[in-house]
């Protein structure tokens, strides 16, 4: 399948596309500095910013899913998830293309009581802005008509990919740790290109 992943620099994006070319997929890397990127075969690298819709338009044409990982740091998140991701909606309205799948994070929306340390800790001293950007993302992606799966994911970690995961648990349920590897949520979104268990729905990941 001809992917076009966006946010692929990141520590999450480069999972996404190792392991999208590992499956035999074609995928087009779009970001600011993709030459951070390694050459491999079916890897295409297109220079653009997301918050250009003229860039993604552009480069956007002619795939058949795009997987959405992009990011900023926690201190100065700005609006690029929001504003960028808004465009690639556009984009994918104006291509025919429909499926999409969003990176986003536990701790949006009612998965918020969650974890103590994100309700009462993180979201409103350190982690404010971030959340509030990602809740913004959210509601672009999920007011579109497209075939959206948003991934709440936990914690990210740079573990390995062990293929052991949970996934679409209720946030009442408490028995999960609220973090993840990069390699799993990578794996994850991948599988969810041809899935349908999760389309216009938030399934959280975590272990």
């Amino acid at each position: 399948m001809r992917l076009i992943i966006f946010g692929p620099t990141g520590g999450t994006g480069r999972e996404l596309v190792r392991q999208a070319l590992d499956r035999g997929h074609a995928v087009t890397a779009f970001a600011r500095h993709p030459d951070a990127l390694d050459k491999r075969a079916g890897l295409q690298t297109v220079a653009g910013d997301a918050l250009d819709v003229a860039a993604v338009e552009r480069a956007l044409a002619g795939h058949e899913a795009v997987l959405c990982a992009l990011g900023k740091p926690a201190t100065s998140p700005g609006r690029l998830r929001s504003e960028g991701t808004a465009n690639i909606v556009r984009a994918m309205q104006r291509a025919g293309t429909r499926r999409l799948i969003c990176l986003s994070t536990i701790g949006i929306g009612e998965t918020r009581s969650m974890s103590p340390l994100y309700r009462y800790v993180l979201v409103p001293s350190l982690l404010r802005r971030t959340f509030a950007e990602r809740a913004r993302q959210e509601a672009v992606v999920r007011s579109s008509e497209l075939d959206w799966t948003i991934v709440r994911a936990g914690v990210l970690t740079d573990g390995p990919q062990t293929g052991c995961y949970s996934h679409g648990f209720p946030p009442t349920d408490r028995s999960h740790e609220i973090e993840v590897s990069r390699a799993a949520v990578a794996d994850f979104m991948l599988g969810q290109i041809d899935g349908a268990d999760y389309v216009r729905a938030e399934p959280s990941l975590s272990y």
